[in-house]
């Protein structure tokens, strides 16, 4: 069964979104906290790379790792029985995104340390926001010309 991926395109289109929203996250997170110094764009440039960089690798990790724990044997030999679904993957990659933003804070406050309370939740919100840009973000880079189709 033959499947796409997004192409260069998408993938720019992907990082864009991102980029965009983050920018804008960001901005208002600097109203909220004086101690982030650097710029919003700077941040979400950083944010964005770790994003491109990171992204798949941690996807495919998560994955490989859940279908190590979750997958039950089956009893034809040519289709595997998976036990776990998309909210789990999901799941595990919100977590990943607020240890990222965390991370992301502590690179643009380390000079000024925020309190841990707002540290974590600026990190929880972060992972939210990166959340829901995924919506319009995997939109755009469905739509892009260019795909790339794999068996």
């Amino acid at each position: 069964m033959p499947g796409t991926l997004p192409g260069y395109l998408g993938v720019v289109a992907f990082a864009g979104i991102k980029f965009a929203g983050y920018s804008l996250a960001v901005s208002g997170l600097k109203t909220l906290e004086p101690a982030i110094a650097s710029t919003a764009t700077k941040i979400a440039a950083v944010r964005t790379g770790l994003g491109v960089i990171l992204g798949p690798l941690a996807t495919l990790l998560i994955v490989f790792l859940i279908s190590l724990i979750f997958i039950r044997p089956d009893t034809s030999p040519n289709s595997p029985n998976w036990s776990f679904q998309m909210p789990e993957i999901y799941g595990l990659l919100f977590v990943v995104r607020i240890f990222v933003w965390a991370f992301v804070l502590f690179l643009f406050t380390n000079k000024s340390p925020i309190p841990k309370s707002k540290f974590w939740l600026y990190s929880f919100v972060g992972a939210i926001v990166s959340s829901l840009l995924d919506v319009p973000g995997y939109a755009l880079a469905l739509a892009a010309p260019g795909k790339i189709v794999f068996c």
